[in-house]
């Protein structure tokens, strides 16, 4: 079978059937299957975790673990509890690296479908959560549900599904289901849904919210209440902070970005093409910034890739969704910042991680992303420790004694009810050693002292918490046991996808080449209004800092707009006082490394030879039509060319110069006009514009007004008086430069 037919009734607007077709050779499916030809559901949504450890459940197939062990908030409080606010990383990563891995967390694996009640038991007089004393406050928490007929005799143990793609396919974006898919599309030009200020759509009829609430709109998980109207995004989970919320929305923005480059590419393509290669983009990128930045910033280092292997499971390990990749939760910061341009924090001020929680007001305050990015790109994030904040130990969701929740007690019952084994037997599945001591995990006497007094016996210690508390291995925040399991699940999902971006049946190699070199900052800076970020973003580095630590390659290429190259235009580079210049190269490439980005000024492409060339009788019929109003220019490119003597207009004052120069009584145009022009390889020139040249396009690139997308956009050449394109750069020899009688 080589295309897969997949119809899903979609209500957009109550109305709409929506069939898709989807080539399974060359394209990924909404829900992962078909990405395995071998096995089409490997990976695929509501597939099972994989069981790679020994099950630790109590009846060895399904009745909680642990039953032993000490009640889970008494572990909490004795190791978790942080008197310090800050505990900042000491390998100085930014707080990025923990947003970012909350966005991933939620592109790979879901499973939230409740089973039965498992409330924990608070002590009594717990100082946040029993301050009264009543010794009835519980944690309320509940199993997750099992895989379907499984968990009913030792012979078929409890199983759990993932309800997402397990694969790095931007799923978080655009969703693992059609209906969700189809929900967020605009069905134009292949874009993706936005609200006012190019943010995430609500859950309205309209994507506003000022409107009322779609009954349609696929479900988004709203633990606080606060407003029944909320952001919808590819994951349900998109709107529990606004640092989450806002790299939904950044991909968002950077799908509809890309679409509107490739429409300007492939004017031809419908909704579906553009649509379906953004998706390609998108995923690729975000699997670039995994494996090229995110890991190898955390000490993450893995093989070399050697190409797709169908004999590799992707799927989420359940030792890594239960507990392994809840790592993040020691890393959070308890408070956000928001810091504007300048870096200086925005009048409404910083705000607690507590008041952020499925707040979608925090976003709506500010009015844009900026100020979310700005602020944890100079924070440090939290170390990698048996320490977590307050804001998730003590008040997730609620005040003390009100409905406060622990996320380090859920965490320890999660791994319990989900049949992990005690730490030492999830090392020893793995490969790694048993500990014989305390000191073993950690040679920190404040930590090994209260594993001791907490669990006595070192065999009866929780995964999750044996994690956090080992110490850190060289070159990396991780202790071994997190470390071992994060390059195998990370190797798995990249050697075991069909369509990683390196081996992708459809994107081209220089598309390939593009995505592995664009950053995190990259795609910010193109789609945000901040003009200043570190390089590596993964890096905390101060507003003040960013300029003394970062230079710029800067590269392009000049192109006629029928894309062909342009050599030896001269570039002049002012940056600060002084002055760099080079000749375009062949292919029209130029390449000016290690730039101090914040001195840098202006960069300017000039070329002034052979002004007759391309220019021909030919042009001046043409540009009599344009003015008889017989065939009026129908490019932009047409007005620049035809303007020969500067005046923003063509007129018979135009004919007369052209006539002059190929009759050789002028040898240029005069009045100063340069034989070429340019325009940055960014800029589009609007439809609705009657006379171009009355637009101040950008004819160089400045680098005070410019955007950061322009930067590495090159220029786009256009030949001054050849109004009928037969010039060739290429082979000068071979332009049209016949005369006709004039």
């Amino acid at each position: 079978m080589s295309r897969l037919l997949l119809f899903a009734a979609c209500l957009l607007s109550g109305l709409t059937l929506v069939a898709q077709v989807t080539d399974i050779q060359n394209y990924r499916t909404i829900d992962g299957t078909y990405n395995n030809l071998q096995d089409i559901d490997l990976g695929a949504a509501h597939t099972e975790l994989r069981q790679v450890t020994s099950l630790g459940f109590a009846d060895g197939y399904s009745a909680v673990g642990g039953t032993d062990r000490p009640n889970p908030r008494d572990i909490s409080n004795a190791l978790f509890a942080q008197d310090d606010d800050i505990i900042n990383d000491p390998t100085g990563l930014s707080a990025f690296t923990w947003v970012w891995g909350q966005f991933i967390d939620h592109d790979l694996g879901l499973t939230e479908h409740p089973g039965a009640p498992l409330m924990i038991p608070v002590p009594a007089g717990d100082e946040h959560l029993d301050p009264f004393g009543t010794g009835e406050m519980m944690i309320p928490m509940t199993r997750n549900a099992p895989a379907p007929n499984t968990g009913t005799s030792p012979g078929n143990p409890r199983r759990y599904t993932n309800d997402i793609t397990a694969y790095i396919d931007a799923s978080a974006v655009y969703g693992s289901d059609l209906e969700r898919a189809n929900w967020l599309r605009s069905f134009e030009q292949g874009k993706l849904k936005v609200s006012a200020g190019d943010m995430l759509p609500y859950n309205t009829t309209t994507g506003e919210y000022a409107d009322q609430l779609d009954l349609t709109a696929p479900h988004m998980a709203n633990a606080t209440g606060i407003s029944v109207k909320g952001f919808v995004a590819g994951d349900p989970r998109a709107g529990e902070n606004p640092l989450l919320a806002a790299f939904h929305t950044l991909f968002v923005r950077e799908h509809n970005r890309q679409c509107d480059l490739l429409a300007v590419e492939h004017p031809n393509w419908t909704d579906e093409e553009l649509y379906q290669h953004a998706r390609k983009i998108i995923g690729g990128q975000l699997q670039a910034i995994v494996y090229e930045e995110w890991l190898p910033a955390m000490g993450v280092v893995l093989p070399p890739y050697t190409g797709y292997q169908a004999n590799i499971n992707p799927q989420m390990m359940n030792v890594f969704t239960a507990a392994a990749f809840r790592m993040g939760h020691t890393l959070l910061n308890t408070e956000i910042l928001r810091l504007d341009n300048d870096g200086e924090v925005i009048y409404q001020g910083n705000m607690t991680l507590r008041d952020a929680f499925f707040n979608p007001f925090a976003i709506q305050e500010t009015g844009s992303l900026d100020p979310f990015f700005k602020g944890i790109a100079t924070q440090t994030q939290q170390e990698f420790d048996s320490k977590v904040i307050d804001d998730v130990r003590n008040f997730l969701f609620g005040e003390p004694g009100f409905g406060g929740l622990d996320l380090v007690s859920i965490n320890i019952n999660r791994g319990r009810e989900r049949g992990l084994p005690d730490f030492n037997t999830v090392r020893a599945d793995f490969g790694l050693p048993r500990y014989n001591f305390f000191q073993q995990i950690s040679p920190d006497a404040s930590v090994f002292t209260r594993l001791l007094s907490t669990y006595v016996d070192i065999n009866e210690i929780d995964p999750w918490v044996g994690m956090l508390a080992e110490r850190p291995m060289p070159g990396t925040i991780f202790g071994q046991t997190v470390l071992e399991i994060m390059k195998q699940q990370f190797q798995n999902l990249r050697d075991g996808d069909r369509f990683y971006y390196e081996v992708d049946p459809i994107l081209t190699a220089e598309e390939k080449q593009r995505i592995k070199t664009t950053t995190l900052r990259d795609i910010i800076m193109y789609n945000t209004d901040i003009t200043l970020l570190q390089d590596n973003v993964f890096g905390a580095l101060a507003h003040t800092d960013i300029c003394d630590n970062m230079t710029l390659n800067l590269s392009g290429r000049v192109r006629t707009f029928s894309d062909v190259p342009l050599d030896e235009v001269r570039m002049e580079l002012t940056s600060g006082s002084s002055l760099e210049t080079q000749l375009t190269a062949s292919g029209g490439q130029y390449t000016f490394s290690s730039m101090p980005f914040c001195d840098l000024n202006v960069l300017i492409p000039q070329k002034n030879d052979n002004y007759v060339e391309g220019v021909t009788t030919l042009d001046i019929i043409t540009i009599q039509k344009h003015i008889l109003g017989v065939e009026p220019f129908d490019s932009p490119v047409q007005w620049i060319a035809g303007d020969v003597n500067g005046s923003n207009t063509v007129s018979t004052l135009d004919l007369i110069r052209i006539r002059k120069l190929i009759l050789g009584v002028e040898t240029d145009f005069g009045a100063g006009t340069p034989s070429w022009r340019f325009v940055l390889g960014a800029y589009t020139f609007p439809d609705s514009v009657a006379n171009p040249l009355t637009l101040d396009f950008p004819e160089w690139l400045d680098f005070q007004s410019m955007h950061a997308a322009d930067y590495q956009s090159g220029f786009r050449a256009i030949k001054i008086g050849d109004v009928n394109g037969s010039v060739n750069p290429a082979n000068a020899e071979g332009s049209d430069k016949s005369l006709v009688n004039v």
